[in-house]
């Protein structure tokens, strides 16, 4: 599958540390589809305060019930080691999840922790900016090249005229 469309997602997990959020970036075709899976490596803003530090996980792109498509996650479970007995082991659950009319998208879903839930919260996506390309230089130099060599032979026309 050709990535043409580059999103990211952001979970807020403010509910276990201050501030605290999970999030990566994923790829989709450029005409995603009910049913396209994206890999998706997360990274913890806080990552002292938890274990693994980074998650690989999947996107789910699904069918809306308000829009076309909805955008999902599984596979995003890890620790808090200064947790209690309820936010020490969290396993991420959509539910609510963020819907889409097309992609590139932004747009809000919600998860729950656990079920049944020791915490409700939002998760974010949103398209990523694509990155400008360098401009090429290859073309110039040899424009320039040229532009000095002619000045040369103009500069030399000049003074054999004058003799």
């Amino acid at each position: 599958m050709r990535a043409d469309i580059i999103q990211s997602i952001s979970f807020d997990l403010s509910n276990l540390h201050p501030g605290s959020t999970l999030s990566g970036t994923f790829s989709l075709s450029n005409s995603p589809v009910s049913g396209d899976t994206a890999p998706v490596l997360l990274s913890f803003s806080d990552p002292q305060n938890y274990s693994p530090t980074s998650i690989n996980a999947t996107i789910e792109i699904g069918s809306g019930t308000l829009l076309q498509f909805t955008v999902g996650f599984s596979g995003i479970t890890f620790t808090n080691p200064s947790g209690n007995m309820f936010t020490l082991n969290n396993n991420l659950i959509p539910r609510g999840m963020a819907q889409c009319a097309s992609f590139p998208c932004s747009s809000t879903g919600g998860f729950q922790d656990n079920d049944p839930p020791a915490f409700n919260s939002t998760y974010t996506i949103a398209p990523v900016a694509a990155a400008v390309p360098e401009p090429s230089y290859n073309l110039l130099i040899p424009i320039l090249l040229a532009a000095f060599v002619l000045a040369l032979r103009f500069s030399g026309v000049a003074h054999t005229s004058h003799l």
